[in-house]
C-alpha cells in the first residue's frame, strides 16, 4: 500500500506540494496501525472513560464492515479527519483560545437576547419565567451549546424527585408521569460520560434507526426520555458508532483551519524576529588555520560589535584589515495580508462574520457590513429554532407540570430578535407606524377605537394593555347593539 501511494501521488503529480506529501505519508503510517488482516481500514469506537460502561459489559456499538471500505478513500485525503479524534484530544483543544472562539461566540449569540413565553395568562407566564430563572435554564442552554461544539454531543438530564431509581424507565411528560413540585432541576452531562446501551440497528424503516433509546451514564442506565440530547452537526449513520453517537465537533471541523492559521502566524512571528541580519566581513584566515589566540580575538571582536550595535552608538571598523559592515533585511510588506487571510479562513466552518469572531475586522480585509451581520443573525435564529426550541418546549411543559400539575397547550416559546433597534431607529419606526395609522383613519379604513385595539394588542409596543374603557367618550358616536 505504501508503494502504491508513493507511485500514484509523487510520480504522477510532479508539481505536488512536498509538505503535503509528507503529511500524507505520516497519516498513512499512522493509519497502518489500524489495518486488519483483510487490509481494510476500519473505524473504531472511541475510547470511553473508566466506569462509563458497567464492569463486565461490552459497549453496544456496532462495527459495520462498510466503514472500513469508506475509510480506504476518506483516510487518504489531506487535511481531512475521517474519524472521531477522541474526547481527550477535544478536551485539550478546548483550552486553546482559537478553538474556543466559535463555541463561546455561538453559545452567547444563541442565548444573548433569549426569548419570551407567549399565548397564555400573564400571571401564569410570570410564574413560569420565574421558575426558569430559578432553574438557571438560560445558562444551562449556553453551556449545553458550548459542549455540543466542543465534543459533538451534549445532554441535559431531567431530575425528577422520587424517580432516582427509575432512570431506565421512560419518562411520561404529563399529569400521570410528573407530580406537582417534583421537578428538581436539570444536570449537564458531557459526551465523555455517556454511551449508548441499546438502539435500533436493523430496521431503517423506523424513525429511531441508529437513535439510542437507552444510555449508560457512568454505569447507570438512563432512558432517552430523561436525557435531552443536543447534536447540532449530525454525521451519517455509517459513522455514528465511531463518534459515540454524537455529531461532528466544531473543534474538530476547525482543526485544519486553526492549524494552518497558527502555522502562518508563527511563521510570520519568526520572520519578523529575524527579518534583519547584520554581519561584519573580516579576516577569517587565521581562525580557519587554527592560529593561536585567533579564535579568542574573533570572539572578542564579535562581542564588541554586538554590544555597540545600536542606532545611538558608533561602530569602528578596521580599515587596514578591510573589514566591511553589511545588513540584510527581509521585506515585511505583505505579512499582514497573510495573517488576515489565515484568520479569515478560521471563520469559515462557523459561517461567522469576522467582526463577531474577533471583535473587529483584521487589517487587510474588507469591512464587515450590516448586511453580513443580518445574515449571521438569520443563521443563528435558524439554529435556535432547529435545535433549542424543541428542548425549550419540553422544559416549559415540565415546569408547568411542576407548578400547576397540567400543561396549557396555548403557551409557546419565542426567541427574541437578535437584531435590536437603538432608540433613534425605534423612534423612526414608531413615527412611520403612527403616520400610516393616521392615513388609514383619515381614509375611513379604520376608526380611532380600532386603532386603539391595534395598539393594545401589539405585544412589542409601548401601549400593550391599554385600558379600552378609560376614555368612554370615544364610543359616543358608535352604535352598540
Amino acid at each position: 500500500m505504501f508503494k502504491w501511494f508513493k507511485k500514484k501521488e509523487i510520480v504522477a503529480a510532479p508539481k505536488i506540494d512536498q509538505h503535503a506529501v509528507l503529511r500524507q505519508m505520516q497519516r498513512v503510517i499512522t493509519m497502518l496501525d489500524d489495518v486488519k488482516d483483510s487490509g481494510h481500514f476500519v473505524y473504531t469506537i472511541p475510547e470511553l472513560a473508566p466506569n462509563v460502561v458497567p464492569a463486565g459489559v461490552t459497549p453496544l456499538i456496532a462495527q459495520d464492515s462498510m466503514c472500513g471500505a469508506m475509510a480506504n478513500y476518506a483516510g487518504m485525503e489531506p487535511q481531512f479527519y475521517s474519524t472521531f479524534i477522541g474526547y481527550p484530544a477535544l478536551s485539550w483543544m478546548s483550552q486553546n483560545a482559537d478553538y474556543r472562539l466559535v463555541p463561546e461566540t455561538v453559545a452567547e449569540e444563541m442565548t444573548r437576547e433569549w426569548g419570551k413565553l407567549k399565548g397564555g395568562d400573564e400571571e401564569v407566564i410570570k410564574q413560569i419565567e420565574q421558575r426558569l430563572d430559578e432553574l438557571g435554564v438560560r445558562d444551562l442552554m449556553r453551556r449545553h451549546i458550548e459542549n455540543d461544539h466542543y465534543f459533538g454531543r451534549s445532554q441535559l438530564f431531567i431530575d425528577i424527585e422520587g424517580q432516582e431509581d427509575k432512570t431506565d424507565l421512560p419518562l411520561l411528560i404529563n399529569e400521570k408521569g410528573i407530580k406537582k413540585g417534583s421537578l428538581k432541576g436539570f444536570s449537564l452531562v458531557e459526551a465523555l460520560w455517556s454511551t449508548p446501551s441499546a438502539y435500533n440497528a436493523n430496521n431503517p424503516l423506523q424513525n429511531d434507526f441508529f437513535v439510542p433509546y437507552e444510555w449508560y451514564v457512568l454505569g447507570k442506565r438512563v432512558h432517552r426520555d430523561r436525557l435531552m440530547t443536543l447534536i447540532m452537526r449530525p454525521v451519517p449513520d455509517m459513522m455514528k458508532p465511531s463518534y459515540n453517537f454524537g455529531g461532528l465537533p466544531m473543534t474538530q471541523a476547525m482543526k485544519p483551519y486553526v492549524e494552518r492559521c497558527e502555522r502562518t502566524v508563527d511563521s510570520v512571528s519568526d520572520l519578523v524576529h529575524t527579518y534583519s541580519i547584520t554581519g561584519l566581513k573580516t579576516d577569517m584566515s587565521a581562525v580557519l588555520s587554527g592560529g593561536e589566540g585567533s579564535a579568542a580575538n574573533l570572539v572578542a571582536r564579535a562581542q564588541i560589535f554586538s554590544k555597540m550595535k545600536n542606532n545611538q552608538n558608533l561602530m569602528l571598523i578596521d580599515k587596514s584589515g578591510e573589514e566591511e559592515f553589511f545588513q540584510l533585511n527581509t521585506p515585511l510588506t505583505t505579512l499582514d495580508i497573510l495573517c488576515s487571510q489565515a484568520f479569515e479562513q478560521m471563520a469559515g466552518p462557523a459561517k461567522m462574520p469576522l467582526v463577531k469572531m474577533f471583535g473587529k475586522s483584521p487589517s487587510g480585509l474588507n469591512a464587515t457590513g450590516d448586511s453580513e451581520i443580518r445574515v449571521w443573525y438569520d443563521h443563528v435564529s435558524a439554529l435556535q429554532n432547529a435545535h433549542i426550541l424543541p428542548q425549550m418546549k419540553t422544559i416549559i411543559d415540565l415546569v408547568q407540570l411542576d407548578l400547576f400539575g397540567k400543561i396549557d397547550p396555548e403557551l409557546y416559546w419565542q426567541f427574541s430578535p437578535l437584531y435590536q433597534l437603538d432608540a433613534n431607529e425605534q423612534a423612526d419606526v414608531d413615527l412611520k407606524k403612527a403616520q400610516t395609522a393616521q392615513v388609514y383613519v383619515d381614509m375611513g379604513v379604520i376608526d380611532n377605537i380600532e386603532q386603539r385595539e391595534i395598539l393594545q394588542s401589539d405585544e412589542d409596543g409601548p401601549y400593550t394593555g391599554l385600558d379600552m374603557t378609560k376614555d368612554m367618550d370615544l364610543y359616543d358616536d358608535v352604535d352598540v347593539e
